[in-house]
This record gives structure tokens, sequence and C-alpha cells, in this order.
């Protein structure tokens, strides 16, 4: 994620609404991916040279994007939304604007590397985005238990997610590695673009060579990844234990994977460090400076006596499945051989 601009000269960064420096509103606009100065509403006769922000930015600031698209007061990101938290208390609003501003992060990636994002109200198995809770956290509502997860291009976030605390026992629970509301975003759309991507017999070869057979019982699998009397040895060859799982979800893991390097890189380029790209279509440059930022991140994180920041281990398979991702977004690009790739895990 890069940082952008104003027309005064200030810095803004991705989730601002108004400059610090001149006082402008300012929004992001997802068609040319930059930020613009913006109105905040214009009222009916009225006319603007400028854009105007969406309307759950005007109603409930959860949200910072350009309505643009034809007859429709939202951005691209709010209309996907199908089912939202319920309002009437604080934190559930506070939950929200959380879970926008990862989905806001997720479909910039998406956009910046020219991937369909379709929503259900133009195709029945575009994509659309569900936000409840069940009664562990709400005793009013009437669902028992609400997992995250996909269903053709319906992905649904259990909104207890976005609080920190609850996050936080959940990873420790599950002895996951990594867990975020932004992770969270990222593994679920590697559901939606499985269907997307792997859209050819040769293709789906390829994947069942390196994931496996995907038709495999799904329910059954997570029974038995979930099962306390039979736990699933860490396999260092997987990247996460998740993956290990199902198939489906081995791809998921190593979808959001591949979104998160890109991300970090592009971030890590706009700060100036050599470690950082915005050029992707070349995958061994990436693995390079991935490798390379990876042990600063973590080096960085000792010294400030925290967890690393990145506690993973690429394995020659792992390496092998991103490059599968990789060049279904492109197409074009030259396979070569890439070496193992370490973070400092140990």
């Amino acid at each position: 994620m890069k940082n952008f601009i104003c027309d005064c000269g200030q810095t803004l960064f991705f989730e601002n609404t108004r400059c610090l420096n001149c006082g402008q509103l300012v929004g992001f606009d997802p068609l040319s991916l930059r930020m613009r100065a913006v109105d905040k509403t214009v009222k009916r006769g009225q006319t603007s040279n400028r854009p105007v922000l969406c309307k759950n930015a005007a109603d409930y600031d959860v949200c910072n994007w350009v309505a643009n698209m034809p007859h429709s007061k939202y951005c691209i990101s709010c209309a996907l939304n199908d089912t939202i938290p319920n309002l009437l208390g604080p934190t559930r609003r506070r939950w929200w604007k959380s879970l926008e501003n990862a989905k806001r992060r997720l479909l910039y990636s998406l956009l910046r590397l020219k991937l369909p994002i379709v929503g259900k109200n133009k195709d029945p198995h575009g994509l659309a985005f569900k936000f409840i809770e069940d009664k562990r956290t709400n005793p009013g509502v009437s669902e028992e238990l609400v997992t995250t997860g996909h269903l053709d291009g319906l992905i649904t976030i259990n909104i207890a997610e976005a609080d920190q605390v609850n996050r936080a026992i959940t990873r420790q629970y599950t002895g996951e590695l990594y867990r975020t509301l932004l992770g969270h975003f990222r593994h679920e759309s590697g559901h939606y673009y499985y269907n997307r991507l792997i859209s050819t017999p040769a293709r789906l070869e390829r994947f069942r060579k390196l994931f496996g057979d995907e038709t495999q019982d799904y329910g059954q699998a997570l029974e038995r990844y979930y099962s306390p009397d039979n736990p699933l040895p860490r396999d260092p060859n997987m990247i996460s234990l998740y993956a290990q799982s199902h198939p489906l979800e081995d791809w998921a893991e190593v979808w959001a994977h591949y979104l998160h390097m890109i991300d970090t890189l592009e971030t890590a380029k706009d700060y100036g460090m050599h470690q950082g790209s915005i050029q992707f279509d070349d995958f061994d440059e990436t693995l390079l400076k991935w490798s390379e930022l990876t042990v600063l991140l973590n080096s960085l994180n000792r010294s400030m006596g925290l967890e690393d920041a990145y506690p993973f281990v690429l394995s020659e398979l792992t390496l092998t499945k991103l490059r599968f991702v990789h060049e279904l977004i492109y197409p074009n690009s030259q396979p070569r051989t890439t070496k193992a790739s370490a973070g400092m895990h140990s």
C-alpha cells in the first residue's frame, strides 16, 4: 500500500478523509487508484466538479472512497455489501468500520493486480460480503454460530473478528501464527478467485498436483482437522497448520500470503526501502525482495521486544504454490527455479 499526495503537497494515507495541512476533504478514487479532493455530499439541484464520497462516508463515517459508479451513491467497495452489522450499538459501528477498512485494503490489492471485481447485483456468481455475529457475542440474534467463510461468492465474516481481544483469544486457542482481520478477507477472497481462475482443465490438473484433490469431502476434512482426539502434526512443507485441513484451504492460505507479500513490498518501496518493490511481474525478484524485507521486519520487532512480524518459513513446495498463484495473475511471466526462502522464525 503506497501513500498519496494532496494537491497542497501534504502526504495522505489510505484511510485519510481530510488533509491535515489544508483541511480539504479527500477520498480514494478506485478507478484511478489515487486520492482526490472531494465533496462530502451534493444536494439536489447542485452540481460539482469534484467527485462525491460514498454514502457510507456521509452517513456513518465508515468509508472514504469515491462513489463513481453510474446511478449509485455507494462506492465500489460498499456496493458489495450484502449484510452489515446492527448499528444501534457504538461497538458494532466501530467493528463495522474496522471491517470496511480491511475490505478496502483487500480491494485495493485486487484492483492493483487487475483482478475482476463483479458484484452479485450484476452476476449471481459475483462477489458480496456479509457481516454478522452469533449468540456468543450477542444473545439477541438468532444465529447460534457464525463462522467466517465463503459460499459461491458470498464472503461471511463474523464481526467479532473485528474485536482485537476476541481475535487474540481465538488465535491462541487455534495455535495460529498469524490471525488478522485483513488476513481473513484475503483468505476468503482466495476461495472466490479459485472459482474464477482455475478455469481450464490444464489449470485444474496443475492445481491438483500441487494442492491435492479438491473433491474430497470438505466437511469430513474439517472435522478431522478440528478433532481434539487426533491433532494434526505440523507439516513444515505447508504454509500453515490450517492449510493442512483441505486442498482448498491450502490454496486460500497461499493466495492470502501472496497478497500479503505484494502489499507489504509496495509499502516498503513507497518509503524508499531497497527491499521494497512495485514491479510484481518478475516473481523471482519479488521473492528476493520479500526474503530481505521479512528478515528486516523480524529484526525490527525483536529490537522492540515484540513477536516476529513474519512468523513463517517458506518451503520449496510453498514457493512453487506461490509461483502458481503468480502465474495465474501474470500469465505472461516466465517461470524460473526459485530456492527456498526463509523468514526469521527460530
